[in-house]
């Protein structure tokens, strides 16, 4: 028995030391799903208000990324994993150290971050504003995550209103 303990405890360690900022994940999800859209169609969130922690600039990255194409973003070297299967990955950086980053299961939390004019999936902090609402495809809920100035690149999507009262898989 307690040889199943310790490999329980080891492996429920090693599975919390992947480094992702958990807390952070969590005020993102809440931020992007609970409340409403407004006026104008979104909501709108300010990533630097969710972080508590000082960053210059945001990345965004797809699943199995590897360390050479973080690095090759970041501008210096990525020690840490790639992007999991399934998963995408926020990263902030101070200078040249990365401060935090979030890898969220996209199955889980469907947030689809866009690019906007040059940026392509990197934010300076002092634009860090983005523009969510839920729109939905044939299979799933998907959530919206653009700089508020390039909104109107995808307004198209918010006419594709979610069933009422019906839930849409995320597979």
């Amino acid at each position: 028995m307690k040889r199943y303990t310790w490999a329980l405890l080891a492996l429920l360690w090693l599975a919390g030391c992947n480094g992702s900022n958990t807390a952070l994940n969590e005020k993102l999800k809440v931020a992007v799903t609970e409340g409403e859209a407004g006026p104008e169609g979104y909501k709108t969130i300010q990533v630097a208000e969710l972080t508590d922690f000082d960053w210059d600039m945001m990345y965004f990255f797809q699943p199995n990324e590897d360390e050479k194409a973080i690095s090759d973003a970041i501008g210096f070297a990525w020690e840490g994993d790639e992007v999991p299967e399934d998963h995408r990955r926020l990263l902030f950086v101070k200078g040249e150290e990365v401060v935090s980053y979030v890898d969220y299961y996209y199955k889980d939390f469907p947030l689809f971050v866009y690019g906007c004019e040059g940026d392509k999936w990197i934010y300076p902090r002092n634009r860090s504003e983005f523009a969510s609402f839920k729109y939905c495809d044939a299979q799933q809920e998907v959530y919206t995550f653009i700089p508020v100035q390039c909104v109107e690149n995808i307004r198209l999507l918010m006419e594709y209103k979610c069933p009422e009262g019906e839930a849409v898989g995320t597979e």
